[in-house]
């Protein structure tokens, strides 16, 4: 009786949703632990758990699990135990002990702690969290508030259930498509991370409406196009936004019938981490009989889209799974999800100097790379910019790796592939949505001056930057790591002119073609990977003077730059006739490359 493509949710709103909480089709197969799961009064509770794991081979164990990122002091890491998790965990023969019995009963009841900050930018006025409906009403309305710095960015990959994700481009002149640098962040690969949405489009709020009362916002706005889109797992958000806090008891009296999962198991369904991916018969381990092999919990639908982009994508070792149940379900193929379609797409149409990938919880501030303990080529330059920003938000700066193995992640991606200076930031201390009055508003205070300094100092030429009063901590760590204030991105100049010698307005265009190599197969030797094959391209249109200056990522990958190698951009310089002349140029980072006069048409 199991109908190949049915998701569970959809198998909650039949007749047989009670039994559908233990079993899919005619299966009536029980949890591998706790009450009986054809009893909706006895479901297993989310609890918490930390873990002692030691080497590769024992985290590797813990892949299948729901990571919080927390680390404990003594090494031990927490998960998050689904109904049945707890049987699995035992098997693993891993120590462990359970912290929290019931995670949402411990969420409903944490207490409202007095609110020790001012106000901040973009936040909400109920002093809740979002709903997905307000990011798109809050960024139109910034829109229409800020029509020459505030642009609406509709892209193109609609989610599996119809949805557009948007994002919102903040600069000064807005509609002028310049070559100034591009710093983007990102928030919610993970559906119940819900502090994660509200980062980046309070980085909006406060470009926009402060940067008239301070020197560097100012900068920013003017000199750096920043692009944020708050929520990209839209499917999975309203997901679990659309369901009531337990504590409140809402069942009826709703506008939409809830989905009985969301009476039957006590509010869990606030904490799926994919996105809406249905599974498949065959994803479910169902034989002839009709039996699941294995318990699944509300999380076993879907893809985990921070496991899905292309770099060092497919392994099985820890950093991400095959099993469409698992927590870090990297999906069929890379891109093969929407939402990292829809993010890459973004990053290789721009060039993206810096970027933040939001994330809850622990409190880290993470870098590349999630693979290997081996250094980045550009270590220095992300561990300084990393433990300096540390200084201010006060978060555990260290490698991805350092945390627990990660593969096809958005920022080893975006360093990876793109060189962009890039970074995930893990909020929110212990808890995926604490209450927000007691929380965003001092997340965000924590976290601005991070993001200043970032955006100042990877994305302008040291000539464009205001005066950065650094705190002297900040100043250090900068130090430690050769950083002095330099350039860190390439700048392409010079300026278009026709055959007199005349300006004209010219379109500038970057490419690249190349393979993206995935996990390694075999004995790991690098000629033996899988490849995805893409294609960065880049545009930008020149003033009626004919000049630009564009800043642009180095020309070269990082790990082809590590084999002694170098990679060259194709310029395509177009005029006004429609003519154009290309030629290869190699870029390094922190070169100024002069063009000179550029003869078109």
């Amino acid at each position: 009786m199991t109908e190949t493509g049915i998701s569970r949710r959809s198998l909650f709103r039949t007749a047989g949703a009670v039994a559908a909480v233990g079993a899919i089709g005619a299966g009536t197969a029980a949890r591998a632990a706790g009450p009986s799961a054809l009893d909706p009064t006895a479901v297993e509770p989310l609890r918490l758990a930390r873990v002692w794991a030691v080497g590769r081979s024992q985290l590797a164990q813990l892949a299948g699990f729901d990571d919080t990122h927390v680390v404990h002091p003594d090494g031990a890491v927490e998960v998050l135990l689904w109904p049945g998790d707890l049987a699995r965990l035992r098997a693993t023969g891993l120590r462990f002990q359970v912290d929290v019995d019931d995670l949402v009963a411990r969420d409903a009841a944490l207490p409202r702690v007095p609110r020790v900050v001012a106000a901040q930018p973009g936040e909400t006025s109920t002093g809740d969290y979002r709903v997905l409906e307000d990011y798109e009403r809050d960024m139109r309305a910034l829109v229409k508030r800020f029509p020459t710095k505030a642009r609406l960015v509709e892209l193109p990959h609609r989610t599996l259930e119809g949805r557009t994700v948007y994002g919102l481009e903040v600069c000064t002149d807005v509609g002028r498509r310049d070559g100034r640098p591009v710093f983007y962040q990102d928030g919610c690969h993970h559906a119940r991370e819900w502090p994660a949405a509200e980062v980046p489009l309070m980085w909006a709020y406060d470009l926009l409406e402060n940067s008239g009362k301070d020197a560097r916002l100012q900068a920013i706005l003017d000199h750096v196009r920043t692009i944020v889109v708050p929520v990209v797992n839209v499917d999975g958000f309203a997901y679990t936004r659309s369901l009531p806090p337990v504590e409140t008891g809402e069942v009826g009296g709703v506008t939409n019938p809830l989905p009985p999962e969301a009476i039957l198991l006590g509010g869990q369904g606030r904490y799926v981490r994919k996105n809406r991916r249905p599974l498949l018969g065959s994803d479910l381990g169902v034989g002839q009989g009709g039996a699941v092999a294995k318990p699944l919990p509300l999380d076993a639908v879907g893809v985990d889209p921070n496991r899905n982009y292309a770099y060092s994508w497919g392994d099985d070792e820890g950093g991400s799974s095959s099993d469409a149940t698992s927590q870090t379900y990297r999906g069929t193929d890379p891109f093969s999800e929407q939402e990292s379609k829809n993010v890459a797409g973004l990053l290789k149409s721009h060039q993206v100097l810096a970027m933040v990938t939001h994330h809850t919880s622990g409190d880290l501030l993470l870098w590349a790379w999630g693979d290997t303990r081996a250094d980045a080529p550009d270590n220095a330059l992300l561990e300084g910019f990393g433990r300096a920003m540390a200084t201010y938000n006060g978060y555990v700066p260290q490698k991805s790796i350092d945390l627990y193995v990660t593969t096809g992640t958005t920022s080893d991606y975006a360093y990876g592939v793109l060189g962009s200076i890039g970074y995930t930031f893990e909020h929110a201390g212990s808890s995926f949505h604490p209450p927000y009055e007691d929380t965003v508003p001092a997340m965000y205070d924590r976290n601005r001056e991070a993001f200043i300094l970032l955006a100042l100092h990877a994305c302008l030429a040291p000539e464009q930057r205001p005066a950065a009063r650094l705190t002297t901590a900040a100043k250090a760590e900068l130090a430690k790591q050769g950083q002095k204030g330099q350039l860190t991105h390439g700048i392409l100049s010079g300026r278009a002119v026709d055959r007199r010698g005349r300006p004209v307005t010219a379109t500038l265009t970057l490419t690249k073609t190349f393979d993206t190599l995935l996990w390694a197969q075999g004995a790991g030797n690098p000629l033996g990977q899988r490849a995805y094959s893409e294609t960065i391209a880049a545009t930008m249109t020149t003033g009626a003077d004919g000049r630009f200056a564009w800043h642009v990522n180095p020309s070269t990958r990082p790990i082809v730059a590590a084999a002694k190698k170098t990679e060259s951009w194709l310029l395509t310089v177009t005029g006004p006739d429609g003519v154009g002349v290309s030629r290869r140029l190699v870029v390094a980072r922190g070169q100024r490359v002069d063009l000179g006069s550029v003869v078109v048409g």
